[in-house]
């Protein structure tokens, strides 16, 4: 693994756009390595808007069935090097960066260079620990974003695309339904939000996605959505209101509770609902919410389970709240809660 992390040390763009490990994790092909990345990005943050960048050339820039060849790629490379020497401007390339290399190449390849101009400026939002944010899409959809969680999507979407957000951590959709009558669904009316491992299609309907630790959870309350595989392995399957799908790696479960659907989305109501949940999955909801970690002093503790209702608007009712129901001790101390 070292190896293969240290050869992307020194990496341009047209390095990452010939390296097919890189193009395979870009466009969540089966193959792709997850963790490489993970690693590369941990070795080398100083190449994080290099890669970040680059990623969305590829999935936005370029049609999925029109990635340009090595050869192609080279000859654009040449053409890019050239023009800078003929114009006696050494620096160009470099003083541009990223955009210049980006645009040149979409020149090359041909069709979509005012889409790229127009449509690929990103917005990116963040929520901190303890913070959920209410936000509005460009199509005026509707998401609450939960604590330490990230939706990104582009700033002005294309009416000739579906409309596309990727998400890291969770987030509650109540997507505007665009599609009217019995007429073809056209491109723009299609909804897909990209996580780890699935994509999510919809047309209009609300859902929570709660996408942690390698693992994704997808609740639909209302309407319909199409998860689609990227292993391949599963088949696409269409979701029905109060239907709960986790999936991680190879696993996939069907839950179909209505009951337990509702309860997943409480904490967009500042509420964390429980039904026999283990001290685990409650530890874990502190470190992604809080950023609390926890110390477990007695081992023993590790085999309750709590059920009932609890605020998550304050922590320090919140914890009050916990040690209740579990029947327990915490203290906090420099970050960390100790359960006694």
């Amino acid at each position: 693994m070292e190896e293969r992390i240290e050869k992307y040390r020194h990496y341009e763009v047209r390095d990452f756009l010939l390296d097919d490990d890189f193009v395979a994790w870009s466009k969540n092909k089966p193959e792709a390595d997850y963790e490489l990345w993970k690693q590369v990005l941990r070795a080398y943050p100083d190449l994080t808007d290099k890669i970040v960048n680059t990623k969305e050339f590829l999935l936005h820039s370029v049609a999925r069935d029109q990635m340009p060849t090595t050869e192609q790629v080279q000859k654009m490379w040449q053409g890019i090097q050239k023009e800078s020497l003929e114009t006696k401007t050494p620096r160009l390339v470099r003083k541009l960066g990223w955009i210049r290399v980006a645009a040149i190449l979409l020149l090359t390849v041909g069709a979509g260079v005012v889409t790229y101009l127009a449509y690929t400026k990103e917005t990116r939002i963040n929520t901190l620990y303890a913070e959920i944010k209410q936000l509005e899409l460009p199509d005026h959809s509707k998401v609450t974003l939960n604590a330490n969680s990230e939706i990104r999507y582009s700033e002005k979407w294309n009416t000739t695309k579906p409309r596309e957000v990727w998400l890291t951590g969770e987030a509650y959709f109540d997507v505007n339904h665009l599609h009217k009558g019995a007429t073809p669904v056209k491109p723009n009316e299609r909804f897909i939000v990209h996580i780890n491992g699935v994509d999510i299609e919809v047309l209009g309907t609300s859902f929570n996605i709660n996408n942690r630790h390698d693992a994704a959870q997808i609740t639909l309350t209302s309407g319909s959505i199409e998860l689609k595989f990227a292993d391949n392995k599963h088949p696409a399957m269409i979701m029905k209101p109060g239907e709960i799908v986790k999936y991680s790696n190879d696993s996939l479960t069907i839950v179909s509770e209505q009951d337990k659907s509702s309860a997943t989305s409480a904490w967009k109501e500042h509420r964390w609902e429980f039904d026999n949940a283990s001290l685990k999955e409650v530890l874990e909801l502190l470190k992604d919410n809080y950023g609390l970690d926890a110390k477990v002093e007695d081992e023993k503790l590790w085999s309750k389970k709590i059920s009932g209702a609890i605020s998550s608007d304050n922590k320090e009712i919140l914890l009050n709240g916990l040690s209740i129901l579990l029947d327990m001790k915490i203290e906090q101390k420099d970050g960390t809660i100790i359960l006694k």
